[in-house]
């Protein structure tokens, strides 16, 4: 069980990683977003600890009855991931039936989804974001 001082740590975290990833999308192409926040710097995790952040991202981002879109929130749980030096991807998709063209983002760890909520849901993804620092492929 995490403390309340380290709860409280974790959320000043995301609303950072969530205001660097607003003025980045603002500023610069996707491609671009995701190197800037590809940077690793830390000592590993496990796939429960990108579960954990998933969740708390999902918590801690909604205000009132409103939560960002997708690709700000899987951004702040990528760069979150990636800080902590495990191999996120972001990957941006389209549902798999041919019945909506909304895309959607998700983050996923050796090919499996981590969030946040709804996470892939019922798309296929499309582009990945994150593959080795610098690239991307879609």
């Amino acid at each position: 069980m995490k403390t309340l001082i380290e709860k409280f740590v974790l959320a000043v975290r995301i609303w950072i990683a969530y205001l660097r990833v607003v003025v980045l999308l603002n500023r610069r192409p996707l491609h671009d977003v995701v190197d800037a926040l590809s940077a690793a710097t830390g000592r590993g995790g496990t796939p429960e600890l990108a579960r954990r952040y998933s969740r708390a991202i999902h918590r801690v981002l909604r205000i009132g009855s409103k939560r960002p879109r997708c690709l700000p929130s899987a951004l702040v749980l990528f760069r979150l991931l990636r800080k902590r030096g495990l191999p996120a991807e972001l990957v941006v998709g389209l549902p798999s039936s041919p019945r909506s063209h909304i895309a959607h983002a998700w983050v996923e760890l050796d090919g499996k989804d981590v969030g946040p909520p709804p996470g892939k849901h019922d798309h296929e993804g499309i582009a990945r974001y994150g593959l080795r620092e610098g690239t991307s492929e879609i």
